[in-house]
């Protein structure tokens, strides 16, 4: 007999992804290329549905999965198949992404790369990451500058705070790792931060060519987000890219960091109820 998968609300899922930690579950999308490439959940593992029993040994059987596509009809059939093959604990996702109402990545698989492929130890992957940030804190705070609404420009403010603090948590993290001097670390960071990478590897203008200057508060908070989760998918992306252990771990800190970052902005929507 066929044994059929539980499907979960999207509520269910985003608290279920919510409250375990990362590299302990799977989160897969069946859809197709030009699907995940046009938005995706961040740190999504992407094999097409066709594709999916010939690479299922790509996934670990022993953790929970996760599964979505577009609206739950290919989630359910790859969360069957995923289960038919003895993957211990799997459901897919009512509605799917179309349910799903929260940050998403976009771009290909690749997107943002090249920001952190070139880093060859935990140090200098912290040295990039930070740079980033600052590049996205002063990209904050000329938005701030530039808003016409105060309430607009006092999110900007808020937002670049976060990204200050954000640096603050890498330092530390360098601190126990390296006993050189954080000064210096900062110092070589920023002389290799470019101002036009943001936090996800992407530029500025990749990103007001989507959205051009923020002119509300849900637009300014649509904006955080996409980036927030862009910089969770990269650090993901990276992390499962990496054979070694001390930069997977680093990579799974930072991407740690970056969904902590994201609760706190969902949070922020949930308490106005609205974008």
């Amino acid at each position: 007999m066929n044994r059929t998968v539980p499907q979960i609300p999207v509520s269910e899922a985003k608290a279920l992804l919510d409250a375990t930690r990362l590299g302990q579950r799977t989160l897969l999308d069946v859809r197709q290329d030009f699907e995940y490439a046009e938005g995706h959940l961040p740190g999504a593992v992407h094999i097409p549905l066709p594709e999916l029993a010939d690479r299922a040994r790509e996934l670990d059987p022993e953790l929970p999965a996760v599964v979505y596509c577009r609206s739950g009809a290919r989630s359910l059939a790859g969360a069957n198949l995923l289960s038919g093959l003895g993957f211990r604990e799997v459901v897919s996702v009512q509605g799917g992404i179309l349910a799903w109402d929260g940050a998403q990545a976009t771009g290909p698989f690749d997107l943002g790369l090249a920001a952190l492929l070139p880093a060859q130890s935990a140090q200098e992957l912290l040295e990039r990451a930070w740079g980033m940030e600052l590049a996205l804190g002063d990209y904050y705070g000329a938005l701030a500058v530039r808003a016409v609404e105060p309430e607009v420009a006092a999110l900007f403010e808020r937002l670049a705070g976060f990204e200050e603090k954000h640096r603050r948590t890498l330092t530390e993290v360098w601190k126990r790792m390296d006993s050189g001097d954080a000064e210096a670390f900062e110092a070589r960071a920023r002389a290799q931060a470019s101002s036009s990478v943001l936090e996800g590897g992407i530029s500025a203008d990749e990103y007001l060519g989507r959205l051009g200057d923020p002119a509300s508060i849900a637009e300014a908070l649509e904006l955080a987000m996409a980036v927030e989760a862009q910089a969770l998918d990269l650090y993901l992306r990276r992390a499962k890219a990496e054979t070694d252990a001390e930069l997977r771990s680093t990579l799974t800190l930072l991407a740690e960091e970056e969904k902590a970052h994201l609760k706190v902005l969902g949070a922020f929507v949930d308490g106005r109820k609205r974008f």
